[in-house]
């Protein structure tokens, strides 16, 4: 769709958005901005926090919310560790993940055993997630779900939120997703989520150094920060400041420090870029390649880890392998980059992919996996 605009692409076959987005052009002028900015000294930071409130304006838009409920934290890992460090819960209380999570979203969970903290982690089947085998595990002492809109693993989409918030309201539990996967790349919305992040590198052409939180204003009544600074708080110089203190209003509360103003200037541009396309207009373009990579694999016979299904769909397709990365190592020195280890091999499609590069991976595979050290069977 816009291959032209990204020289990676046009150099190699580059489906790892995944992992690694390519970042927009613009990018780069954008750090330079920053920089002759910066160079101003104090009187530039009217300009550095003007470009963070119009960044944070952009992350609203493309959420469909008000930027008061939106924020930055350094990474996805860390807004998710924050979530778990500031939900104060109590032995026996429950939070339910997947077997499809990253271990961003299940490493602060599986912490929580130690103090009595029921984690339940729903198995998946096919690939994809089951509502019933999420809704039997929700009981009144569930206080979370903390589930990815898009699985890392098998790429398979997230389609009943809707039933799990309306299901979570009636035990008083909150709804978290990791929206890693799907922002920038998905139509994601926050309707009945209380909670939100998202990495800024991977499809949303981002730098590194970001995670985009949002928070809704149901959760900010319960939430209680684990953490609190001189940037989260109304005012810093307050003569109370030895005694109490007040939250700023929103999910600027949660932000205890200077933000990355670097990554935001650059972010910025990605996320004009992004919106100006249009974010479903660049997913519906982009399924027909999906599907298209999907049925190339299966024709080829291998453990297709992404479920069938065009409600499941998103931009990742994966296959099981026991030499995943052995098969990786070869498609690279074709120029054809995936990701591949922990015995899958994962192909994901964004804006700057055509039917060339699907055609090309499919083919170089073939011949790859055709070969008597890499027997499929």
């Amino acid at each position: 769709m816009f291959k032209d605009l990204f020289p990676t692409a046009n150099e190699v076959t580059y489906l790892d958005t995944a992992a690694e987005g390519l970042p927009h052009p613009d990018c780069e002028k954008a750090f330079q901005l920053y920089s002759r900015i910066k160079a101003h000294g104090t009187p530039g930071r009217v300009e550095l926090h003007k470009v963070e409130a119009d960044t944070l304006n952009l992350v609203a838009r493309m959420l469909g919310t008000d930027s008061s409920n939106v924020t930055f934290l350094s990474s996805a890992s860390e807004a998710l560790n924050v979530l778990a460090a500031s939900m104060e819960l109590k032995p026996h209380d429950r939070v339910i993940i997947s077997e499809l999570e990253f271990p961003s979203n299940i490493l602060p969970w599986v912490r929580l055993r130690q103090n009595g903290v029921d984690v339940v982690v729903v198995p998946h089947h096919g690939g994809r997630l089951d509502w019933e085998s999420v809704a039997e595990n929700i009981c009144p002492r569930t206080r979370l779900i903390s589930l990815s809109l898009v699985s890392y693993k098998t790429g398979a989409y997230l389609p009943f939120v809707q039933n799990i918030a309306e299901a979570a309201a009636k035990v008083g539990a909150l709804v978290s997703i990791d929206a890693t996967q799907a922002l920038g790349r998905c139509p994601v919305s926050v309707e009945g989520i209380d909670y939100l992040m998202s990495s800024s590198f991977k499809w949303l052409l981002g730098p590194h150094g970001l995670g985009i939180v949002y928070t809704s204003p149901r959760f900010r009544a319960r939430l209680k920060p684990a953490m609190v600074g001189w940037y989260s708080v109304k005012n810093l110089f307050s003569g109370k400041r030895f005694e109490t203190f007040e939250l700023k209003d929103g999910a600027a509360r949660l932000a205890v420090g200077m933000p990355n103003f670097p990554s935001i200037f650059a972010l910025k541009k990605s996320l004009e870029f992004l919106l100006d396309i249009g974010v479903e207009n660049i997913d519906r373009g982009l399924q027909p390649l999906v599907a298209n990579l999907r049925e190339g694999l299966e024709r080829l016979g291998l453990d297709l880890l992404t479920p069938a299904g065009s409600e499941y769909a998103s931009g990742i397709v994966a296959f099981a392998h026991p030499r995943a990365e052995e098969i990786g190592a070869a498609l690279q020195k074709e120029r054809v980059t995936v990701w591949a280890g922990d015995r899958r091999v994962r192909a994901s499609v964004h804006l700057y992919n055509d039917s060339s590069d699907i055609d090309r991976y499919l083919s170089i595979l073939e011949m790859i996996l055709t070969k008597q050290d890499f027997n499929r069977a």
